[in-house]
């Protein structure tokens, strides 16, 4: 755990982009009703004394169901403080429901990664409903997101994002995105079609992202993804290895 809290700064300062998210004492509320689900919407960054943790939930229910949300979602990491949140979640019924690995590249070469048979191109704000169209398609995302998901995309372009496509036989095929600041690459909506999936695609796309990152000068290069998944070996395979791990906790309202 090397880079946990510059990676867990960097993590925090992603959710501050999102429109309404709140900087409270002590967590941060990341909030995007549009998009109901827990990486969109959640508490996270704990660093509270064990008496405050009742409270801090109360505030966040009542945060996350004026906005429409319908559940609280929480996620932990070894900074979270108290350390034994985990378990008083889980005593007032929260449930687990799954695991993140954070993940930072290490070394690899990284050209002799790249298909031959993938070209990639970064798409411009006016091109963002193909992109778009195309993430949605890849994660299964429903259709009534679609304006707003276009307006995500394009707001963290504006910020600075940098949105990437695969073409396969001049088609689009897959996607990844990279979000850079504090000298830190994120990558990020790394997918492919179902049916060009086994074939490089996704490591071709976040080679490429990487090289861009690194090419920006960044000295740190991150993503997420599910933890012990068939994603997670990929990544390993490019030279990224797990830094920590991030757990999620949710309890419907």
């Amino acid at each position: 755990m090397e880079d946990i809290e510059r990676l867990e700064r960097y993590w925090h300062e992603v959710l501050l982009a999102f429109p309404q998210t709140k900087d409270v004492k002590g967590a941060v509320f990341a909030c995007y009703p549009e998009f109901p689900i827990s990486m969109f919407n959640h508490v996270a960054d704990m660093n509270i004394d064990e008496d405050e943790v009742e409270g801090l939930l109360t505030k966040a229910s009542r945060y996350f169901q004026t906005r429409g949300i319908s559940f609280v979602s929480l996620r932990t990491t070894p900074l979270t403080y108290p350390k034994t949140l985990g378990h008083f979640l889980e005593s007032h019924n929260f449930e687990k429901k799954g695991e993140s690995s954070i993940m930072v590249f290490k070394e690899g070469r990284l050209e002799d990664k790249l298909s031959s048979g993938v070209k990639i191109g970064e798409i411009s704000e006016s091109e963002i409903d193909v992109g778009s169209k195309l993430a949605m398609t890849v994660f299964d995302f429903p259709i009534e997101w679609e304006k707003e998901f276009n307006k995500f995309q394009l707001d963290w372009m504006q910020k600075g994002g940098r949105f990437f496509v695969g073409y396969v036989d001049g088609k689009p095929v897959g996607t990844s995105f990279l979000f850079s600041f504090m000298k830190t690459g994120g990558i990020f909506t790394v997918g492919t079609l179902e049916e060009y999936r086994k074939r490089g695609i996704g490591t071709t796309l976040t080679v490429h992202a990487l090289m861009e990152s690194i090419k920006e000068g960044n000295d740190l290069h991150t993503l997420q993804t599910a933890k012990g998944g068939n994603a997670e070996r990929l990544y390993k395979k490019v030279g990224f290895e797990v830094d920590h791990i991030a757990s999620w906790y949710v309890k419907k309202l």
